[in-house]
């Protein structure tokens, strides 16, 4: 009971907050936008049919399809607006939560109820995902639904972007709580929070520069000191790759029409195959050990905010 209470005050609290709003309607936008692209035999249709273009005509759009879609759908919309942009906003809403709560006045009433501080943290840090759960649970079914009935192309595995979207912002907002507990200050939780975030994905891209680029992985030693580094923060970076490869995406160059590629020099085409290379073995990468590594990052930091939360005085 008392889980559920602050479940539905988490849930309150989110439906209140003007940025929940402003990513709904960013979500309707972006579902209206892929409603308005249409495919008629061969011919494919944009803003609800005032464009057409066949599919085997000259241009830069004819081998572009369904797939290509899906691919964009996953890489721009999913991982880069809702993805990146979205879980900004996530943090900036929920980085006084844990703050707020331990102000004078509020926290001597939590503390008066009978739950033990720990319980009392691990349950208000579990309802505060309920704000990502939600915006990701609308973007992705409604997305689906616009994929499977406007463009006849069904990928049930698409819906576990539900869960990624919630490790994702999980994997941040660890650090935002942690360092709101320790100054009680939502305007560093959101820094620090966010500086983070963009160290983890520093760290996770660098032993990929270096596959890409040959010259670089001949520093045998700087490579591997790099691979092992990458793997002790969260992996954010493999959120993209994950959510291809659950919804059938591809790789996140498959956007681009071939025929786009091909006008490239060989220098650069030889760059983006290896690019590619690269990419193809992301995919493939063992979720299980990518998301426990992640877990278990978090889980310290965790950790070490409840152990603060607890030994405060009041």
């Amino acid at each position: 009971m008392q889980f559920w209470a602050i479940l539905v005050e988490g849930f309150r609290e989110s439906v209140d907050r003007k940025i929940f709003w402003v990513l709904v309607i960013l979500t309707l936008v972006i579902v209206l936008l892929m409603l308005s692209i249409g495919f008629d035999g061969e011919n494919m249709s944009f803003c609800f049919g005032l464009w057409k273009t066949t599919t085997n005509a000259p241009g830069p759009f004819y081998d572009f399809g369904r797939l290509q879609l899906v691919s964009a759908v996953v890489y721009i919309f999913l991982a880069a607006i809702l993805g990146w942009f979205g879980i900004v906003l996530m943090i900036i809403a929920t980085a006084g939560i844990f703050p707020s709560m331990m102000e004078g006045g509020a926290i001597d009433v939590l503390l008066s109820k009978p739950i033990s501080r720990a319980r009392l943290f691990l349950y208000k840090y579990i309802s505060s995902m309920v704000f990502v759960f939600l915006q990701g649970a609308l973007f992705v079914v409604l997305t689906f639904l616009v994929m499977g009935f406007r463009w006849g192309v069904w990928a049930p595995g698409y819906l576990l972007c539900v869960l990624l979207l919630v490790l994702l912002f999980s994997y941040v907002y660890c650090m935002s709580v942690w360092i709101g507990v320790k100054t009680r200050s939502p305007v560093a939780a959101i820094l620090v929070s966010i500086g983070a975030w963009a160290l983890f994905a520093v760290i996770h891209q660098a032993p990929q520069i270096f596959e890409t680029f040959p010259n670089l992985k001949e520093r045998t030693a700087l490579y591997n000191t790099v691979r092992i580094i990458s793997w002790i923060p969260p992996k954010t970076g493999d959120f993209d790759y994950l959510a291809a490869r659950w919804a059938g995406a591809g790789i996140s160059m498959d956007i681009f029409p071939s025929s786009m590629m091909e006008q490239a020099d060989e220098q650069g085409r030889a760059q983006m195959d290896r690019a590619r290379e690269v990419e193809k073995h992301e995919l493939l990468k063992n979720p299980v050990a990518s998301i426990g590594s992640s877990l278990a990052f978090e889980a310290v930091i965790v950790l070490l905010a409840m152990w603060s939360f607890v030994r405060r005085d009041y």
